[in-house]
């Protein structure tokens, strides 16, 4: 492929349409909990803020990225967020919410694609400190019925197998089967493939998994994660977000969808989707449904590169958070990338320059989407896309997001003069 480079006295001249707010290494094991009732350590909430950090990045560099890339990638949108120290630290929006209508700010809401799987993961660890949910225990406890891989009887299918996309279970696309009725009916034994639960060599990335996921929690939780995240999560923090596009707060600032040049999801589409309020009814939006900003997501990021913390609040356990970032042995390869897969995060090392990165990828419907921290700094970016033209960078990571996050890993690293974003 050929390579364009976008220099930064180029960048800087592009503008904006809105902008907002000013595996190598050892990982820690986890202890295994024995039993669902042996909660997790309750965090303790401390009331006093962290003090904010003051920007290594500046705001007119992350314009510049945002618009190169956007300019370069022929995104509709770009939406861009920073992390440091453990402090969303500054967004940037570029391009249209609603062609020719409504610019994008860094307050609208999109749909996150992929980048659900994270808030789903979330969710399971507030559960986790709540003593609600056990991550290796057979899910059949909560779903009350017998969960059998046919071939494999005496391996159970757990919270953590679904977390790792190593459940066993068949994927499908049938909307048919994303209700708790027939999830259960493929749970029993009609839908499994012929690898053992639970082990890395049987790994296979598993949308279908994380709707029963999303489901089994809510069971567990005798709640929906809307409740559960929101509760835990989502109201602490400030965030107006949902798994479900007509439940979030402000359903004006739901942007439409694009790709190539035409819509996908408009709005009105999208408010016709809301919470059905009964627990494991339904996972339609468990694998790709969670509305939020990237500005939001930043924020979910920050407090797991800060350890559970979020602006002084203890919001996750300490334990939590390890669990979510330990990784299965050995790495997995997936579409010519290999890295090693975490719960759900994956982890890598070398990528932009850090040791090791944390990260997750997310497209649909022309949505492309980056999230990603360094657990050693604490910086990271998260990066939404629409309408872009869906290349990869040598990373793997859609070059419309690996260009911004390229030169904004270089600015934090103090590189901010020489930063050039190739693609």
């Amino acid at each position: 492929m050929k390579k364009r480079v976008f220099c930064l006295t180029i960048l800087l001249a592009a503008g904006c349409l809105a902008s907002g707010c000013g595996p190598s290494g050892a990982v820690r094991p986890v202890e295994r909990t024995p039993a669902a009732s042996a909660a997790l350590p309750v965090p303790t909430p401390t009331p006093t803020p962290a003090p904010t950090p003051e920007p290594v990045l500046s705001h007119e560099t992350l314009e510049a990225l945002v618009a190169g890339s956007g300019e370069a990638h022929h995104a509709m949108a770009i939406q861009a967020a920073v992390i440091d120290g453990g402090v969303v630290t500054d967004c940037c929006a570029w391009g249209w919410a609603a062609y020719g209508e409504t610019p994008m700010t860094d307050s609208h809401k999109l749909r996150a694609a992929s980048l659900t799987k994270v808030a789903v993961g979330l969710s399971a660890a507030l559960l986790m400190d709540q003593g609600m949910v056990d991550p290796w225990e057979d899910i059949g406890v909560y779903w009350d019925t017998a969960v059998c891989n046919p071939a494999y009887p005496d391996v159970p299918v757990t919270v953590d197998s679904l977390l790792t996309h190593t459940s066993s279970l068949s994927e499908t696309s049938s909307l048919s089967a994303l209700g708790g009725s027939a999830a259960r009916r493929r749970l029993e034994g009609s839908g499994y493939r012929a690898v053992a639960p639970g082990d890395p060599a049987g790994w296979a990335y598993n949308n279908y998994g994380f709707s029963v996921l999303g489901m089994t929690l809510e069971l567990a939780a005798d709640r929906t994660l809307d409740q559960v995240l929101g509760e835990g999560l989502l109201a602490p923090m400030g965030i107006d977000a949902a798994f479900e596009p007509g439940s979030v707060e402000q359903t004006e600032l739901l942007a439409q969808l694009y790709q190539g040049g035409s819509l996908t999801r408009s709005v009105e589409e999208q408010l016709g989707y809301v919470c059905s309020g009964v627990p494991g009814e339904k996972g339609n939006f468990f694998a790709g449904g969670f509305m939020c900003s990237a500005a939001d997501l930043a924020r979910l990021t920050a407090l797991l590169a800060n350890d559970g913390v979020y602006e002084g609040q203890a919001l996750l356990s300490p334990q939590a958070v390890d669990y979510l970032e330990t990784p299965m042995d050995p790495p997995i390869t997936y579409r010519e990338t290999t890295f090693s897969q975490c719960r759900p995060l994956r982890l890598r090392a070398g990528v932009y320059g850090r040791a090791r990165l944390y990260y997750h990828t997310g497209s649909a419907y022309g949505f492309y989407g980056f999230l990603s921290y360094d657990p050693e700094t604490r910086d990271g970016v998260v990066v939404f896309s629409t309408g872009a033209d869906g290349s990869v960078d040598e990373w793997g990571v859609y070059a419309v997001c690996g260009d911004i996050a390229q030169g904004v890993y270089a600015a934090l690293a103090g590189e901010e003069a020489a930063i050039c974003a190739l693609s």
